[in-house]
């Protein structure tokens, strides 16, 4: 066989490579929908509509978003479980709802040899000066547990603008923002400088429109049509 033939069957299995894997995406693409930038397409309406979870974090599905199930905190390091607990306890804060025991908090609480009061003058900073804040393990596009992938595939699927801020690169944050709260769980949702919960209760309040109806009280703005989505899919 001359050189040419050669080439060509040099050629083949990988010409046969490309062939599968763009079959491969274009059936993902129609069964799933695809999202790309922030847009997401209904391949049951054919339309493409905002607010997805970026590709490169676990999608996001409103028919499995069942406040009966508990999300899986695994992913996150040697402590994993240490501060992601359901939020169930016997404290009743100012939003009605039961808070859990935590002990009481100090402004100038040391750890490693490291004073936290600067931890919490940067959260109170955070906090106050955007308008969705969202403290997690991971970041928005990659979220390091389940609770915090539950909380920021809520955000992402109804299209809000909010801050992402990664506790797992600072300790000191990730235990100022415990302090700052008095809740001893995370993820925590702030809402124009006002905590809003964790997991559980940003799960209720989006099954039962309250957190719709916070976004529309403080001005946030979000895709209704997404959260309507979330709760017909759980109805």
């Amino acid at each position: 066989m001359d050189l040419g033939t050669w080439a060509i069957l040099l050629l083949l299995p990988f010409l046969a490579i490309f062939v599968y894997a763009a079959w491969h995406e274009n059936r993902r693409y129609r069964k799933e929908g695809k999202s790309t930038y922030g847009l997401t397409y209904d391949p049951e309406s054919n339309t493409t509509f905002v607010a997805a979870i970026p590709e490169d974090s676990e999608s996001f599905d409103p028919e499995d978003f069942n406040p009966e199930d508990t999300p899986d905190p695994s992913g996150d390091g040697p402590d994993k479980d240490a501060d992601t607990d359901t939020e169930t306890g016997t404290e009743t804060g100012t939003d009605g709802r039961d808070r859990p025991d935590t002990p009481d908090a100090t402004d100038d609480i040391e750890q490693d040899g490291r004073n936290m009061t600067d931890a919490k003058t940067q959260i109170d900073d955070t906090v106050k000066t955007n308008d969705v804040v969202l403290y997690m393990k991971g970041t928005k596009t990659m979220p390091q547990c389940g609770f915090s992938n539950r909380v920021a595939g809520v955000l992402n699927y109804m299209g809000v603008e909010y801050t992402d801020v990664n506790v797992l690169s600072d300790e000191e944050i990730r235990q100022g923002i415990k302090d700052y709260s008095d809740w001893p769980t995370i993820p925590q949702l702030y809402v124009k400088g006002e905590f809003v919960g964790g997991c559980d209760i940003v799960t209720e309040m989006t099954l039962s429109g309250e957190l719709d109806q916070l976004f529309d009280d403080k001005g946030v703005a979000y895709d209704k049509a997404a959260a309507e989505r979330i709760r017909e899919s759980n109805s």
